[in-house]
């Protein structure tokens, strides 16, 4: 059985080393740095891939899952480890991701604290709307969880994937988007959850109502282009 502890620990380590090569502690703080650059990334594949097609993802412990998550994390803009970035049920491109394994993962990333696992919470929010299609109490506690997280873009991709699964409360929930996030791409977000997955045309004319009277050029763009689909259909 490969030490999938050492190995896991010593991805990171080399990762961090090559980050404090190339970026400043501001930067990596920060986190403007480009993961996908990194030329290591191969190595990192191959054993994830291995790691899939073995089975034993439920047999990482809590520091091998953080550092397994940190590594999904950093690879957010290629996303080959996590499929998020299609709408193919494929959970992984580098293999074959059971949904049981998926909800591992997803699981343990709700524990994580730190903007460096941000880009992690949102690959699984993602998935969750693009990939499934039931709400189970598991999934609607995870979902609750990455929307409660602090994190603007992740709260957003959480809030459309509970639209999307018919999660009861969502009316309740679009509205503490509304007021609490001071931000038009989540209220690009609230408006896109009624529209595509809500479909109450009475809940989507009051938020476009509250949105006129919100700042934002792109808000603006996107109130238009839903008026215009609006006025087309009832015609």
């Amino acid at each position: 059985m490969p030490d999938h502890k050492t190995i896991l620990k010593n991805f990171v380590s080399s990762f961090k080393e090559w980050l404090s090569a190339n970026y400043s502690p501001q930067e990596i703080h920060d986190l403007q740095i480009n993961d996908a650059s990194y030329p290591e990334w191969k190595p990192i594949e191959d054993y994830f891939s291995a790691l899939l097609a073995a089975r034993q993802i439920d047999q990482l412990d809590d520091e091998d899952l953080e550092n397994l998550l940190y590594l999904i994390a950093r690879h957010w803009d290629i996303g080959r480890m996590i499929a998020w970035l299609s709408r193919a049920p494929a959970l992984s491109n580098l293999g074959d991701l059971s949904p049981g394994d998926f909800m591992i993962l997803a699981k343990a990333v709700t524990k994580l604290n730190g903007p460096e696992y941000n880009d992690a919470k949102s690959q699984f929010a993602a998935c969750f709307e693009k990939k499934f299609d039931a709400l189970t109490p598991e999934t609607e506690d995870i979902l609750l969880n990455l929307y409660h997280s602090g994190d603007e873009y992740t709260k957003r991709l959480s809030l459309l994937a509970l639209a999307k699964l018919g999660y009861p409360a969502i009316r309740a929930l679009l509205e503490q988007s509304w007021k609490t996030v001071d931000e038009q791409y989540h209220k690009i977000g609230c408006l896109q959850a009624i529209d595509e997955y809500v479909k109450d045309p009475v809940l989507l004319n009051q938020y476009l109502a509250l949105a006129a009277t919100e700042p934002g050029d792109e808000l603006k763009k996107y109130v238009n282009w839903l008026n215009k689909k609006k006025f087309i259909n009832n015609n």
